[in-house]
């Protein structure tokens, strides 16, 4: 019994062996197969040319920069004055409306001085007696029939009448306010009749329309503008275009808390549109900066690392194209309409892709059309 167990045993175990090299040599055959296609992809693959794209490309060389900075300003008025009564009263006329033009000279604001008037009256025929009794004390004196003090009395009952009639005088004008220049008024809501304490506000007025001051401030590090140097000024809404204005003041000091220098420019035949206390935007050139490269917008690429460019080199020997494209990053100082600069990262006489550069990656094989063709490439982009 023993042996045919034994024998039993010895039998199983080939049955498992033969299934062990038959799933062997299945596995062999399918792997071979399998090794053959992927060959046949293989060089299927290799028969076609290695894909290339074409671009056009800039040299770059060095150039310079104008450097900018850009900031904000209030505009004022030349000529401004907050017009204000010196002494307290009624209104007894206004003689302009709110938001209108004035002339200089013009009487705006009456405070009633009635009393001032009747008191100047009285003192005034006063006056005229006492330089009467002056003339004719002038004239015993002479005639030896009264003293010299009594000439001095008279002299000096004149002068007081006089200082008076000037005291009166000067009151009325304080109760009248007169447009100091030609101006244009603010808006005011005041009414005949109304009672004014001392030092109210009447209303504020604007000269010089179409000449203006704006008041702005740079940071310390850029704060290097002088008398005369110009300035470009845009306002949406405001200014059509851009307008030039000049430096005509500066702060003598930095401001201790903003670490900023105040300046204030002048424009001359400013629009219509333009007001005081309008906020407008200013461009001030700030430095020169040397060894830039300027580049089309389109070469420049950008990623979560930064700004880059493909710069095109020779291919090998043998490639189906002349260049291939080489990834560099490059650092970026400013952009101004189509252009961008490019501050480091590049060399001068480095060719970089420019129109068709989103189509490239490192390593890619590159053919550059001529710029006369541009066009048929941006054409080509399109469709």
């Amino acid at each position: 019994m023993s042996g045919n167990k034994s024998l039993q045993g010895k039998g199983s175990m080939k049955r498992w062996l033969w299934l062990l090299l038959a799933c062997l040599l299945v596995t062999a055959v399918l792997g071979g197969l399998k090794y053959l296609q992927i060959s046949k992809a293989i060089a299927f693959a290799n028969s076609f040319p290695e894909r290339s794209e074409a671009v056009t490309a800039v040299v770059v060389q060095p150039s310079t920069l104008q450097q900018t900075y850009r900031t904000i300003g209030e505009v004022r008025a030349t000529q401004y004055v907050e017009l204000r009564n010196e002494v307290d009263g009624k209104i007894s006329a206004i003689n302009f409306t709110g938001g209108n033009t004035v002339a200089e000279g013009q009487v705006l604001l009456e405070l009633d001085s009635s009393e001032e008037r009747a008191q100047l009256r009285a003192t005034r025929a006063q006056l005229k007696l006492a330089q009467l009794q002056l003339q004719r004390s002038v004239g015993l004196y002479k005639k030896k029939l009264i003293s010299e003090n009594d000439v001095d009395i008279a002299r000096a009952n004149t002068e007081v009448l006089l200082a008076n009639v000037a005291a009166l005088v000067a009151a009325i004008e304080k109760k009248t306010l007169i447009a100091p220049f030609a101006a244009e008024t603010g808006m005011h809501n005041l009414q005949v009749g109304q009672y004014l304490a001392e030092n109210s506000v009447i209303t504020d007025l604007s000269g010089s329309v179409g000449q203006y001051w704006v008041d702005f401030e740079l940071p310390q590090d850029k704060a290097s503008l002088s008398l005369g140097d110009a300035l470009s000024i845009t306002g949406r809404g405001l200014i059509d275009g851009a307008l030039v204005a000049h430096i005509v003041g500066t702060e003598s000091t930095i401001d201790t808390v903003s670490r900023s220098r105040g300046y204030r420019a002048l424009i001359v035949d400013a629009p219509q549109r333009l007001r005081p206390g309008a906020v407008i935007n200013i461009e001030v050139m700030v430095g020169v900066l040397d060894g830039i490269f300027r580049l089309p917008t389109s070469a420049v690429r950008r990623s979560n690392f930064g700004a880059f460019v493909y710069v095109l080199e020779k291919a090998e020997p043998g490639a189906d194209a002349k260049h291939r494209a080489v990834r560099k990053r490059v650092v970026l100082s400013g952009a101004k309409g189509d252009e961008v600069f490019v501050s480091s990262g590049l060399q001068t006489g480095e060719q970089v892709a420019a129109i068709g550069a989103f189509k490239l990656e490192d390593g890619l094989l590159v053919n550059i059309v001529e710029r006369a063709r541009d066009s048929d490439v941006e054409q080509g982009l399109k469709e």
